[in-house]
This record gives structure tokens, C-alpha cells and sequence, in this order.
């Protein structure tokens, strides 16, 4: 092998490629970060929504430095306004400020001895056998394995990757607003009949504060404002931004000539959120793990291959979840909701759900007959108001 600058060159300084930096440098390789914006963290594109779990899970301490709120629940509404409130009473998780916590990490990785380039763009990866190397408009650099954590855009992994194709990409409107009216505790997540992609947000920063998101396939600037506009009328939007949220599969990109790719870009996400960063976290300590074990002790290979299958048979069973739900008409949620309330799933939720691992949850609750009760008790619901029964 030739001499290379460093053992590894990451691309992207968002929460994976961090990740990924830490845990490899933090078992003795020298690694370098790219990032193409003058400041990590910037722009702020996610709504910030972890739980404590998952935080604890990739080894993130909770900090006041990026703490904006804290959550003990989330409140349901179907298109009629019919709620379902879950309160598990108990901080289950935080909203961060998405600089800041980036930044966080950063200074997590920097400490281990992580080197992060700013302000520079990644035009190519290079791969090979030999020494793949990072392309960018000022210098090449080469390494003796790079990581593509370059976000949602997959630029970079067309050329390394050449089916690189994902699915499920739809565009999102996040605006911070003022005088939501809601309880700070509390999400709220809202199921609307316009709104057959996914659903809209509201995650509350302080009492005034807070994220409302919009996503949709089409024309989500104007049903952004439609629905601010039916629910939340009052409030005054600060600012916002525009992104997409991945909802579909993981994506199965093997290593190919040095070069591993983490995140967004390889379909890290939950698809029934579009949260990435535990997910996409997870993979990250994995790979950077992996890393460091393959080059400096020429380990690893097979224990990495099944970590990450084990991460990715939850990540797939939390994209069939994602098909199954789009298959209920939104009117449907009215008969959903109440007979949720009935059985009182919120309480068997409080303590057995999980906010991360969605598969597990809907599997536990097929074992212990809680589906079994829900679909009875919407079944009933529904005959109940065709036979016009009060």
C-alpha cells in the first residue's frame, strides 16, 4: 500500500460523519473531516427531535449546550381533530438545537484527535484497492479508506456506487414559529387528508417557541400555509428552511475499494420519521469501529457484517411499518384513535413502546394481543357508525 495522508477521509461533518470520526479516531487512526459549509451545524434542516435512549445509545451525553426542550410525550390528530395522547410521564426526549449538537459532536471528535476542514467541498471520491482518495476544488487527498457521509444529495456516491438510486425522498418545509399555543412537553403530530405522504409537526422549543414541519411529493410551500393556516393561524413564522426526509429501505452499499458510506446517503433513517441521526449513528460507531479494527489489526470484517445486519433488519422493519400505515385512508385515524383510547394503548405505550425501535414495539404488541384489540375495537367503531349506532 502506498502512503496515504490519513487512515481515514471522511466527507460530510453532520452527526454520521462525526460519528464515524470519533469512534476511529478514538481507537488510534488519523482521521479528517470535510465539511462544504463555512460552520458545522449550518443550515439547520432537522427538527431535533432524539430520544434519550437513542442519544445514550451512541454514547452522546445530554447538554445543556443544545438542550432546547424537553419531551414526556405526543399528541395524535386525526383530519376530524380527533386526538390521541400519549403521556408517558417521564422525559422520553429532547428537542436540540441542530448547530449546537452538531457542534457537539464536533468537539467530541476534535478531542480524540479528528482533524475537520471547513468550507470545503468534496467534488469526487476516488475509489481503489490501492489508496481511494477525496477529491475536492482545492486538493486530493488520499487515504487508506474513506467514508461518504455527505447527506441526502448522493453526489459523491453516483460515482462510487453506480446504482445509487433511493427511493422515497420527499421535500419537507420546517419553519420556526412564534405563539404555537401548545404545551411544551408534548409533540404534536397532525394526519391530514392533503397530506398523504406523511404527516405535519409541531415540536416546541419553549411555551412560544417552536419547529412546525410540512412534508409532501407536490406543492409543499402551499400546503405548508394550508395548514399553518388551519391550525395554526396565530402564529408568526420567524423563519424557515427546506429539505427532504428519507422514507424508504436501507440501502445495501457494500464497500467497494476502500470506500464505506454511512448516514442519509445510505438510507439510515427511519422511514416512519425520517429521523436519521440514531440510525445513522449507530451505523457510524459501527463503521468507525470497523475501521479502525480493519487497519490496524487487519480484524473485524465478519463481527462489523453482522452488527450491521442486525441495525438493518430493524431499519427494515420499520420501512414495512412505514408501508402499512400509508396504506390506512386518513379517515380512517377518527376510528384508529378512539379505539386506541379505548384499550388504552397509551398506557401499555408508556411502558412497553419504544420511540426508536418501531419494529420491536408493533411486534411486541402483536404477541401480547394488543393488535388484536385495536383492530376488534376499530372494527366495531366503524360498523357502530355505518348501522348509525350512537
Amino acid at each position: 500500500m502506498q502512503n496515504s495522508d490519513y487512515d481515514v477521509v471522511i466527507v460530510g461533518a453532520g452527526p454520521a460523519g462525526l460519528l464515524t470520526a470519533r469512534e476511529a479516531a478514538g481507537m488510534g487512526c488519523s482521521v479528517l473531516v470535510f465539511e462544504e459549509h463555512d460552520e458545522v451545524g449550518r443550515p439547520e434542516k432537522c427538527a431535533g427531535l432524539f430520544s434519550i435512549s437513542g442519544l445514550k445509545m451512541l454514547n452522546i451525553p445530554l447538554s445543556q449546550s443544545y438542550i432546547q426542550n424537553i419531551i414526556r410525550g405526543a399528541v395524535f390528530f386525526s383530519p376530524s381533530g380527533r386526538s390521541f395522547v400519549l403521556d408517558v410521564e417521564r422525559p422520553v426526549a429532547v428537542v436540540s438545537n441542530r448547530e449546537m449538537f452538531d457542534k457537539f459532536l464536533a468537539q467530541q471528535a476534535t478531542v480524540k484527535g479528528v482533524e475537520i476542514v471547513t468550507g470545503e467541498a468534496a467534488i469526487r471520491i476516488i475509489p481503489s484497492d490501492d489508496m481511494p482518495s477525496v477529491k475536492t476544488s482545492n486538493t486530493l487527498t488520499s487515504a487508506k479508506m474513506v467514508v461518504d457521509a455527505e447527506g441526502r444529495s448522493g453526489f459523491l456516491a453516483r460515482y462510487v456506487w453506480k446504482d445509487w438510486k433511493p427511493k422515497g425522498w420527499i421535500p419537507i418545509i420546517q419553519a420556526v414559529v412564534e405563539n404555537h399555543r401548545m404545551d411544551k412537553d408534548f409533540v404534536y403530530l397532525y394526519f391530514k387528508e392533503y397530506l398523504k405522504d406523511f404527516f405535519a409537526y409541531l415540536v416546541p422549543i419553549d411555551d412560544n417557541l417552536g419547529k412546525l414541519g410540512v412534508a409532501a411529493m407536490k406543492d409543499t410551500k402551499r400546503l405548508f400555509f394550508r395548514f399553518l393556516q388551519e391550525e395554526f393561524k396565530h402564529a408568526k413564522i420567524l423563519s424557515t428552511t427546506s429539505a427532504s426526509i428519507y422514507t424508504g429501505p436501507p440501502l445495501k452499499l457494500r464497500q467497494n475499494c476502500g470506500v464505506l458510506a454511512v448516514g442519509d446517503v445510505a438510507g439510515h433513517v427511519k422511514a416512519t420519521t425520517g429521523g436519521g441521526v440514531v440510525y445513522g449513528g449507530l451505523c457510524a460507531i459501527e463503521t468507525g469501529r470497523y475501521v479502525a479494527n480493519f487497519l490496524l489489526k487487519g480484524t473485524g470484517i465478519r463481527e462489523y457484517q453482522e452488527r450491521m445486519n442486525k441495525i438493518y433488519a430493524q431499519l427494515k422493519s420499520i420501512h414495512k411499518l412505514r408501508i402499512l400505515i400509508s396504506q390506512i385512508p386518513p379517515k380512517f385515524y377518527d376510528y384508529v384513535f378512539k379505539a386506541a383510547s379505548d384499550i388504552h394503548l397509551d398506557t401499555w405505550l408508556s411502558t412497553e413502546g419504544d420511540m426508536d425501535r418501531h419494529g420491536d414495539t408493533v411486534k411486541a404488541m402483536f404477541k401480547s394481543g394488543v393488535v388484536l384489540k385495536l383492530l376488534t375495537r376499530t372494527i366495531f367503531q366503524i360498523l357502530k357508525d355505518v348501522l348509525g349506532i350512537p
